[in-house]
C-alpha cells in the first residue's frame, strides 16, 4: 500500500523564488521616498481664505455705505478768509456765516425734537419756531439753547460769545449753573472752571460784519487786531506795541482788506509796510 504523503511533505516541496528588484525600480521607490519626506502642507492664511475674503469684502461695503450715508445727510458748510455765506436751514431758521467759519447741521433738522448744529468760529442765527422743538447750538466750551429767536455766536481762542438780539436764550456750560439771556445780553465762556460772564451791550456792534463792516466803537486795538487774523488771515504788528492798547470809534468798511489797513494806518497816524504776511505799523 502506498504511503499517503503527510503535511509537512508538501511544505518541503514548496520552493521559493528570489527576485532582487531592478536598479530602476530601486531608483523610483527612493525618489518616491524623498518626495514624500520633501513634501509639506500648504497652510492658506486664514484671510486669504474665500468664505474669510467673502467676510471681509461684505464688511466693508457696509462700512462704506454707512460712511457715504452719514456724509450725505450730514450737511457741512465752510467759509473762507473773507467769505459770508448766508444759508437757510431746512426748518426755515437763517444762519449768517462768518469767515474761516465752519458749521455742521444735525441730521433730519424739520423732523427732530431737538434740532442740532454745531458751530466752529462765527454766526449769526435767526432761529424759526418749528413746532415747539427747541435747537442747540454747539460749540467746544458751551450749548446755546432756544426756541425762536436771534442771536450771534462767536466761538474762537478757546472761549464762547453768545450776544442776544431777541427772544430768550438758554446758555449751558459743563459743570457750571445754566444761565438765561435776555435781549442785549453778552455771555462769554472762557474756561470749564469760571463762572459764565454776562454783561449788556449794544448788540449792532457785534453783528455788523454781516455787512461787512466794523463797528469801532471803543475797540482796542488788539481786538482789531485778533479779527483781521481770525477772518482774513491777515497779521498785523506794532513797532510801538503801546498802539495796541489804543481805543478807536467810528466805522471802518471790510470790504477791502488792503483799504481797511490802509485806513486803520490813517486813523493811528501810523506808516504801514508789508513784510511777507505780515502788516507792520510804524
Amino acid at each position: 500500500m502506498e504511503k499517503e504523503d503527510q503535511p509537512e511533505d508538501h511544505i518541503k516541496k514548496i520552493q521559493f523564488k528570489e527576485n532582487s528588484p531592478s536598479q530602476e525600480d530601486l531608483e523610483r521607490i527612493r525618489k518616491r521616498i524623498w518626495n514624500d519626506i520633501n513634501k509639506h502642507e500648504v497652510i492658506v492664511p486664514w484671510w486669504n481664505r474665500p468664505y474669510y475674503l467673502a467676510a471681509a469684502a461684505v464688511s466693508f461695503l457696509v462700512v462704506a455705505l454707512g460712511i457715504g450715508w452719514w456724509n450725505i445727510n450730514q450737511e457741512n458748510y465752510k467759509t473762507a478768509y473773507g467769505e459770508i455765506r448766508k444759508i437757510t436751514l431746512e426748518d426755515g431758521s437763517r444762519v449768517t456765516l462768518n469767515a474761516n467759519s465752519t458749521l455742521k447741521i444735525g441730521n433730519n433738522l424739520d423732523d427732530n425734537k431737538v434740532r442740532e448744529v454745531w458751530l466752529t468760529g462765527e454766526a449769526y442765527f435767526a432761529i424759526a419756531k418749528h413746532n415747539g422743538a427747541k435747537f442747540i447750538v454747539h460749540t467746544t466750551e458751551a450749548e446755546v439753547e432756544v426756541l425762536g429767536t436771534e442771536f450771534n455766536v462767536i466761538a474762537r481762542r478757546k472761549n464762547t460769545k453768545v450776544v442776544l438780539h431777541e427772544g430768550k436764550v438758554k446758555l449751558h456750560a459743563p459743570n457750571l449753573p445754566a444761565v438765561i439771556m435776555k435781549p442785549g445780553d453778552m455771555a462769554t465762556v472762557m474756561d470749564k472752571k469760571q463762572p459764565i460772564e454776562l454783561r449788556i451791550v449794544r448788540t449792532e456792534l457785534y453783528d455788523s460784519w454781516k455787512e461787512s463792516m466794523m463797528v469801532l466803537d471803543d475797540k482796542p486795538v488788539s481786538e482789531i487786531a485778533e479779527m483781521l487774523q481770525d477772518n482774513y488771515g491777515i497779521h498785523i504788528s506794532f513797532a510801538d506795541t503801546s498802539y495796541l492798547n489804543k481805543r478807536l470809534n467810528g466805522k471802518l468798511s471790510l470790504k477791502s482788506t488792503d483799504d481797511f489797513i490802509t485806513n486803520l494806518a490813517t486813523i493811528l497816524d501810523l506808516e504801514v509796510e508789508k513784510r511777507d504776511e505780515t502788516f507792520l505799523f510804524k
